[in-house]
């Protein structure tokens, strides 16, 4: 579930995200102004009202889940061109890749070796820290390949 405070995430090594503070005032009244009723038994209880988390259906939800995953996407590109990660490429002279999203999937492209792995845990960390979000390491994968 996303932290409403991770959608626009500043940390001191990201510098800013490139939205004007009236925008993102904007989009959190969008999304943090919603109240539910819920019929139990034919009654309706009080007014709940979420503090966290992208309502499904909600028009905004895939342009904010985006938001989060160009954060994520940032922070590996960011460690890539400092050097603390190096993706795979198909050829000497083609360039690397370290990463492929699509929808709400990832796949990570490196080296293997301990650095890569080392700074890998701290971008998902941080990723995590920011967006609310957690890797579900049931459904997670890791593969070796000999040629990496």
């Amino acid at each position: 579930m996303i932290v409403w405070s991770g959608l626009f995430c500043r940390t001191e090594d990201d510098g800013e995200v490139g939205f004007s503070e009236r925008w993102i005032n904007l989009i959190m009244k969008c999304i943090s102004t919603v109240s539910y009723r819920i019929k139990v038994n034919g009654e309706l209880t009080d007014e709940i009202v979420p503090s966290r988390g992208l309502r499904q259906g909600d028009p905004l939800s895939p342009y904010l889940f985006l938001i989060c995953a160009e954060g994520f996407s940032s922070l590996l590109n960011a460690a890539e061109m400092e050097g603390k990660i190096r993706g795979v490429s198909i050829c000497e002279s083609a360039p690397t890749i370290t990463h492929l999203l699509f929808a709400d999937d990832s796949l990570l492209l490196l080296k293997v070796d301990d650095e890569n792995a080392t700074c890998l845990q701290q971008v998902l960390q941080l990723y995590e820290d920011c967006s609310g979000q957690v890797i579900n390491k049931e459904k997670s994968s890791v593969l070796f390949s000999r040629n990496t």
